[in-house]
Parts: C-alpha cells; sequence; structure tokens
C-alpha cells in the first residue's frame, strides 16, 4: 500500500473520495503545461476492502448484531420478569388491603349490631320498668271462690266423716297399741 500523507487523507475523507471499493483512488494530477491537463495521479486506497474481507466485516457486523439482539432480548425478558415480580407484590399488597379493609367493615358492622342489640334491650329493660311501675300502684285482687256445683266440702269430706267410721273398724286400730310405746306389740 502506498502512504498517502495525512493532509491528502484528510482532503479524500472530506470529499466523499475515501470510497472502500476501489482499488486505487486518484489522488491529484501531474503538473500540466499552459492550457494542457495534467496526467492523473493514482495510489492505492488505505481504505481499500476486498470483497473476502467485507464478507468477514459483514458476518462480524452480523454476529454483533445477533450478539446484541440477544442481550435485548435477555434484557427484555429479565424486565419483564421483575416488571411481573413487581406487579406481583403489589397485586398480594393490595390483595391485603382489600383484606384489611373487609376486617374492618366486618368488625364495624359487628359493632353496629352490638349497638343495635344493646339499644333495643335497653328499650325492652325501659319499657319492662315502666310497666313494672305502674302496676305497682294496683293491689292485688285475689278471691277464692267456691265452684259452682261442686259441694263445699270439696277435699276436706274425709276429714268430717272420721267420727263417723264403724266400730269394727276402730277397734282393729286400737288393738295395735300404737302411739303408746315405742314397742309394737302385736299380742
Amino acid at each position: 500500500m502506498a502512504f498517502i500523507n495525512k493532509r491528502q487523507q484528510e482532503t479524500l475523507e472530506r470529499g466523499g473520495k475515501a470510497n472502500p471499493y476501489l482499488r486505487r483512488i486518484k489522488v491529484g494530477t501531474t503538473a500540466a503545461k499552459s492550457g494542457m491537463t495534467g496526467k492523473p495521479i493514482y495510489r492505492d486506497n488505505p481504505y481499500y476492502v476486498s470483497p473476502a474481507e467485507m464478507l468477514k466485516r459483514q458476518a462480524a457486523v452480523e454476529e454483533r448484531q445477533v450478539a446484541f439482539q440477544k442481550q435485548l432480548t435477555e434484557q427484555a425478558a429479565a424486565t419483564q420478569a421483575d416488571i411481573a415480580k413487581q406487579l406481583k407484590i403489589v397485586q398480594e399488597e393490595k390483595s391485603a388491603v382489600a383484606k384489611m379493609q373487609e376486617e374492618y367493615t366486618a368488625s364495624l358492622k359487628a359493632e353496629a349490631d352490638a349497638k343495635r342489640k344493646a339499644q333495643e334491650e335497653a328499650q325492652l329493660a325501659l319499657r319492662t320498668s315502666q310497666v313494672n311501675q305502674a302496676r305497682a300502684g294496683r293491689q292485688a285482687n285475689l278471691q277464692i271462690q267456691p265452684a259452682g256445683q261442686i259441694s263445699r266440702s270439696a277435699g276436706t269430706q274425709r276429714f268430717k266423716m272420721r267420727g263417723q267410721l264403724p266400730e269394727t273398724r276402730r277397734a282393729l286400730a286400737s288393738g295395735l297399741n300404737i302411739g303408746q310405746s315405742n314397742s309394737l306389740n302385736l299380742g
């Protein structure tokens, strides 16, 4: 490869003439006589790349692109997994908050039910005491009255007949000697 000085290299790059597909490039012209153009000067292109080298470079670029794409895919998958994990945590926190809110609502309802029941019991006790106070001034008017056609002796009739028992029954009971001593004399 021929040497190109720095100034020529910058001029080629600025002018867009640094074409890697050209093996030789025009770098200037020879001195010309008046009215004539000089001969072009060609040098080896420092940017020239052979077709085989170009294929190698293109394959390397494609490999880097595939590796970068794979890295991006892995990064995206890791990010998605992290997002899913965080979403699960948030959902669990929401479910825990919802559960706590349900428990709080249930406790408020139970407290309201207990208050309502206590109020009902207090009202019932108040009404009962008012009724009792109203009845306290009244005097009981209880009278035992005979039952219409049933005999007036009711359950006392057998006691009234005791004095009228026949003598035979009385004699049998008198021989037992009951009530005079603690011993029983059957004789």
